[in-house]
């Protein structure tokens, strides 16, 4: 085979191409840049989700420990006390927050049964004297006193990755906490009427 010094020319470029490593670094930094920004992404919705997490268990230990510190209180108070909790877990938002205040009393047969029951949309989740299943361990209640248990489930939905990621992360909490001022926290109405 002859060799013009075209040939030549063109050989010497592709063995200076096959030689030469200057654009490596560049190529290599393309294609790692797309698992770098997901890496990065998932560390800052991971680090907020764990931080959303962390409102929520605030605002639920905070709501038990607030009702269960008083004698009795009324539902205009529950209400107030429900939108104090939904601040807690701002700037994220509140509307996916699903709050239930409950209190448990044992019934004649020894078995957990609910006193009286709000949510944050101002009804009654639960009737009164229905069977509460939700308790881990039956043996926290007596017979002389009730358990205040807020029930708190909040959806987030992540901000950043949520084109990406369109799966909501979904917190629930449960706190328990027994009446300190008497034994059972009564809730009252506009009228006065209060729970027995």
């Amino acid at each position: 085979m002859r060799y013009t010094k075209r040939n030549l020319k063109l050989c010497d470029l592709i063995g200076a191409l096959k030689r030469s490593d200057s654009g490596i670094a560049a190529t290599e930094f393309a294609m790692l840049l797309p698992v770098l920004v997901l890496l990065f992404f998932g560390l800052v919705e991971s680090s907020t989700a764990m931080t959303v997490n962390r409102k929520v268990a605030i605002a639920a230990n905070t709501l038990g420990d607030l009702v269960a510190q008083s004698e009795e209180i009324q539902e205009s108070e529950v209400d107030d006390l429900f939108e104090g909790v939904m601040e807690i877990v701002r700037p994220h938002d509140p509307t996916g927050m699903v709050l239930r205040l409950v209190s448990v009393v044992l019934d004649e047969d020894g078995d957990p049964v609910v006193h009286w029951s709000r949510d944050n949309n101002g009804t009654e989740p639960y009737s009164e004297d229905q069977d509460y299943t939700k308790l881990s361990d039956d043996t926290i209640i007596t017979s002389a006193a009730s358990l205040v248990i807020v029930e708190m489930t909040y959806t987030y939905r992540p901000s950043i990755t949520k084109h990406i990621l369109d799966t909501p992360i979904v917190f629930n909490r449960q706190t328990v906490r027994w009446p300190r001022l008497t034994t059972r926290v009564q809730l009252c109405d506009a009228g006065n009427n209060c729970t027995e």
